[in-house]
């Protein structure tokens, strides 16, 4: 057992709200929108600059629907190179030139969905059943600008309810909690744990769920803090 879980566990069930965890999934159906929602969360504040890309793309390729699941990895990558490469998608589609890792963030997608593209990965499902999952994850973080957060957040978004994504919110939970801060992998022991004690008394928790309360409800905070 983590040292921390007990004491992340009494902290979760204090402040937290597990009755209701229905509004807490994603339920995005297209692969193209959750690579899209995943390399456009780095390092960017979610509502008000990731939202509005994943709308932007909805609006020009899928009648204004995020939850649609018409595209696949194969249509992301035509719909970039259709519009003249990565710049001139950021550009005219998307209208965010944001970098992860110094690159542009429109060429991280076009790469990500090349490599998927490798694997035979097309569909959210095709993710979700891929066999070998360790393989999976090596690929994505051979794409230069996504890194471990990026990976487990693409992990969660195409449906794995056993990951959770340790960014600026999660880590800064955790410090709370604990009085310390734990590296990634740490993370992600904690949240199975806590988790697995959290079950007995909300059987339909996970940790991605966990995850995404914790998220909103440090999001909630930072957005009401005077900068």
């Amino acid at each position: 057992m983590h040292k921390y879980t007990k004491v992340f566990l009494k902290y979760c069930k204090e402040r937290f709200d597990f009755e209701n965890t229905s509004e807490v999934d994603y339920g995005y159906q297209s692969m193209a929108i959750c690579i899209i929602d995943c390399v456009y969360s780095l390092q960017a504040r979610y509502y008000s600059s990731t939202i509005p890309v994943v709308e932007r793309y909805a609006q020009h390729y899928l009648n204004n629907n995020i939850l649609s699941s018409s595209d696949g990895v194969s249509a992301l990558i035509k719909h970039i190179t259709d519009t003249g490469g990565p710049d001139q998608f950021a550009k005219k589609i998307l209208k965010n030139k944001q970098r992860s890792g110094g690159v542009l963030k429109a060429e991280i997608c076009l790469n990500l969905a090349r490599y998927l593209s490798f694997l035979h990965i097309e569909t959210v499902e095709d993710f979700r059943k891929f066999e070998e999952p360790k393989l999976l994850e090596i690929v994505i973080r051979a794409v230069k600008g996504i890194g471990n957060a990026g990976t487990n957040y693409l992990f969660m978004l195409a449906g794995d309810p056993d990951r959770c994504k340790p960014d600026t919110h999660i880590h800064h939970c955790v410090r709370d909690a604990c009085g310390e801060d734990i590296n990634d992998e740490g993370c992600q022991v904690l949240f199975t744990e806590v988790v697995k004690e959290l079950k007995k008394e909300y059987p339909d928790m996970t940790v991605a769920k966990l995850d995404r309360i914790i998220w909103k409800e440090y999001q909630s905070k930072k957005k009401n803090c005077t900068v």
